[in-house]
Parts: C-alpha cells; sequence; structure tokens
C-alpha cells in the first residue's frame, strides 16, 4: 500500500496559516527584529607576523578598506616563487572575517617590484551600510554591534533607521559578491 503525506501536509500548512494571520488567539504581538544578520564564523589569523611580501601589501590593503569602514588584520599569503609578473591570492583578515585578497606583482623601474592588492570577495562593513542609509535620509541607523560579514549573496542584515521621526526597519540583502547591497522596508 503506498502512502501519500499531501493531506497532512496540506493540513498543517493551512493551520500554521491561520495561526498567522492575525485573528483572536493568535500570539502575542512581534517582537522587534534582531539587528544586523547571522553572527559570521569567526576568523582568527595565523600566530605567524607577515613577511617581507605581505607586511607593505597589507599596509597598502589596510588603508583601502579603511575608506570602506574596516579594519585589516593580517594577510596570509603562499610563498611567492620570485617571479614576475605574478598573482597570488591571499587570506585578508578584515574585523574577524576572512576575505580573499587578489595581489598583482610586477617589474617595476629599475627592477623593483611593484604590487596592486585588493580584496576580492567582498566583506561588508556595517559602519558603510550605516553610512549609506544616512545618505539616503534616514537618522539614528542602527545595524548592530556586528562590525562585518562575509559578502554572501542572500544575506540579509536588519537595520533599525528613524526617517522622519518615525521608528522603523530596513533590510539589507547582499546582491553580489563584492558587497552590493539591496535596501528595503522591513
Amino acid at each position: 500500500m503506498r502512502r501519500t503525506c499531501h493531506g497532512a501536509a496540506l493540513a498543517l500548512l493551512v493551520l500554521l496559516a491561520a495561526g498567522c494571520s492575525g485573528q483572536e488567539g493568535s500570539a502575542s504581538p512581534a517582537e522587534p527584529p534582531a539587528l544586523g544578520g547571522p553572527a559570521p564564523s569567526l576568523a582568527v589569523p595565523p600566530d605567524e607576523a607577515m613577511d617581507h611580501v605581505e607586511e607593505p601589501i597589507a599596509v597598502r590593503l589596510a588603508t583601502q578598506v579603511r575608506d570602506e569602514g574596516l579594519t585589516l588584520e593580517h594577510i596570509d599569503c603562499p610563498r611567492w616563487s620570485g617571479r614576475l609578473p605574478a598573482e597570488l591570492v591571499c587570506d585578508g583578515y578584515v574585523d574577524g572575517v576572512l576575505g580573499r585578497v587578489r595581489v598583482e606583482l610586477t617589474r617595476g623601474a629599475g627592477g623593483s617590484v611593484e604590487y596592486d592588492a585588493w580584496l576580492d570577495d567582498g566583506v561588508i562593513a556595517s559602519r558603510s551600510l550605516v553610512q549609506r542609509l544616512r545618505s539616503e535620509g534616514y537618522t539614528d541607523v542602527d545595524c548592530g554591534d556586528t562590525p562585518a560579514y562575509p559578502a554572501r549573496v542572500g544575506l540579509r542584515l536588519v537595520c533599525r533607521v528613524a526617517e522622519g521621526g518615525a521608528a522603523s526597519y530596513v533590510v539589507a540583502t547582499v546582491t553580489d559578491r563584492s558587497g552590493a547591497v539591496e535596501i528595503q522596508d522591513y
């Protein structure tokens, strides 16, 4: 005999929908949403100090990410062969979040080594999100205490805002790995 659960599943769905309809006997008023998003896994930098290749890259990259509201804690790159041009993919520890850092090494004038580095996987700085919301006219913006999140497509960050004196919530949804977000009312 073949059993199906379609009837039971449909009944459960109807009961759940009725329980959420706001009818008498429904749950108490909704709690305010938790600010921010799910806590990211804490990325702990390695104990070893950065080497002579990593240190100058880290100094330059720290300035770049600071402008985005982030703090670079450490860079960990694979051993460089010494050949030029070269590209390295390094681990960047940014506000407790692990991001991928791309480094291009080229030969400069007089045989010097020049480099360019950037955070390849986006990391979302809560501080930058707060600044963006303020620039869009919101006041009293609070996106929680977590300083940064990995830019995972679909990640939702909730912020409490005020607009025209009225408090409400917005949600920022990550739309691509570079850290772009779409802002909507909660």
